[in-house]
């Protein structure tokens, strides 16, 4: 029998269902802004991953961030010293013969100090050579002699040449400290009055490789005998083709090379296949491959601290646990490595045990976990188990590799500035010439009169920067 609807309650469902659609459509309208909204994220995440220094930036304040100004280490506060009387080049005074304001008599007089520490003008030295040649009747030569202080015996049209403290100087602005050959030209002129073109540093700065080269291949050697080594890379150009810049480094060393290839070979050019050290890395798998398998080898830490944070951020409940553990386990190795001066060798052995055996505990494959980025990270640090805590026993061997991403930053800088390079040979210049300033940063040595002593080595083996 089919069933009537009186008209009242017809007009009831009717504004049930217009009720519903409404908020149908509220629901839609919703759905729909946050698909923009996640659109637009997307959006600014390919936007950042074209952007070398995004990787670096937050999306949130950090807790605890670093106080600006005077960096730990660097030392007390103190004002400037006031100069003493053998120090000062000239007195100028100021006289006050009556009040500026009203022009009114003063009594009560006293006399004021304030010292300026400047620098003077500075304008290019110019030394005349005078060299001689002569034809030799028993060698059947025309011989030349040449000044100890001279670079380059051209006459002529080339008979002008920018001195060796002024080529060191355009070097060192460009491969150490990251300025382009047009800005060091232009602070050649702006501070010092000297007209030096791009492609004039480009020449002297290989000419300099050449001179540099034994010192290079000599830091290369002292590095395959180092107790340890931190290693690390970075995408580089050479021309329009992709590159990778690696470092090697330690405190006392620092050796660059740009290769086409970002495979376990450099590490092998670079380090020789008998390294007795330990090798100092980021777990990227060129670290990792079989010809390296005997090598002592530390993980760097910090990456794996990085890594669990981000972890911990994504995950709620019982998965939250994993990161955590591991993260407390991590500092409280580091904070042992800390104390370990301090520490009887029996209490730092049972401690050390602990922490082992507490790692294996968390990583163990048999422990029952259902997160995949839990179980995919327990996964990775079993392949690495051996190279975890290894800096508990060795002196002196750091758990980071905060070295080899520090000396990274100057090559990071030339590539914005400068556009990497457009050679095979540039990059090879590059490579040689920045390895040997930042060894003498490390060491030390003033850099200037170090490269002006290199550019004046004629016929003798150059000074070498062996580590002490």
């Amino acid at each position: 029998m089919k069933e009537t609807v009186i008209p009242d309650a017809k007009e009831q469902r009717i504004a049930e269902l217009e009720s519903q659609l409404a908020q149908a459509h509220e629901t839609i309208e919703a759905l729909q802004e946050q698909f923009r909204q996640l659109q637009a994220e997307v959006e600014k995440l390919k936007r950042a991953g074209k952007r070398q220094a995004t990787p670096f930036s937050r999306q949130k304040k950090a807790k605890k961030p670093k106080p600006p100004g005077r960096k730990a280490g660097e030392g007390k506060f103190n004002h400037r010293e006031k100069p003493r009387p053998e120090e000062v080049d000239g007195t100028k005074e100021a006289p006050l013969p009556c009040c500026p304001e009203c022009g009114g008599g003063l009594t009560d007089m006293k006399e004021n100090e304030h010292f300026e520490v400047d620098i003077p003008p500075v304008k290019p030295v110019v030394t005349r050579f005078v060299t001689h040649s002569g034809h030799c009747g028993m060698c059947n030569k025309r011989v030349r002699s040449q000044h100890p202080d001279q670079i380059s015996t051209a006459t002529g049209a080339a008979g002008v040449s920018v001195g060796p403290r002024a080529k060191a100087l355009g070097a060192d602005l460009k491969h150490r400290l990251g300025v382009s050959y047009a800005k060091a030209g232009d602070l050649l002129w702006t501070a010092f009055g000297l007209s030096v073109t791009r492609s004039g540093l480009c020449q002297a700065d290989g000419r300099l490789a050449k001179k540099a080269l034994p010192v290079y291949e000599t830091l290369v050697i002292a590095l395959r005998k180092c107790v340890s080594v931190h290693a690390d890379e970075t995408g580089w150009r050479i021309g329009t083709l992709s590159a990778w810049l690696w470092v090697f480094t330690n405190q006392e060393i620092t050796v660059y090379t740009i290769q086409k290839s970002r495979g376990h070979e450099v590490v092998v050019d670079i380090l020789g296949r008998e390294f007795k050290g330990v090798l100092v890395s980021d777990c990227f798998l060129a670290y990792n491959a079989k010809a390296l398998a005997e090598w002592l080898k530390q993980k760097c830490v910090a990456h794996l601290l990085r890594n669990l944070s981000d972890i911990e951020d994504s995950k709620t409940g019982r998965a939250v646990c994993f990161s955590r553990d591991v993260t407390t386990l991590l500092r409280e190795a580091l904070i042992l490595k800390k104390a370990k001066p301090t520490l009887n060798s029996v209490v730092f052995d049972q401690r050390a045990t602990n922490l082992e055996t507490r790692l294996d505990a968390l990583i163990d494959e048999n422990r029952r976990m259902t997160d995949p980025d839990n179980l995919r990270f327990a996964k990775r640090l079993r392949k690495h188990r051996p190279h975890l805590l290894r800096f508990l026993y060795i002196e002196g061997l750091d758990a980071t590799n905060n070295q080899a991403e520090r000396q990274l930053r100057p090559a990071v800088v030339t590539r914005k500035t400068s556009g990497c390079n457009r050679t095979d040979l540039g990059a090879n210049h590059h490579a040689i010439l920045s390895s040997v300033l930042v060894t003498c940063r490390q060491q030390k040595r003033p850099i200037l009169d170090y490269l002006v002593e290199l550019q004046r080595s004629q016929g003798i083996p150059p000074p070498l920067l062996l580590p002490s």
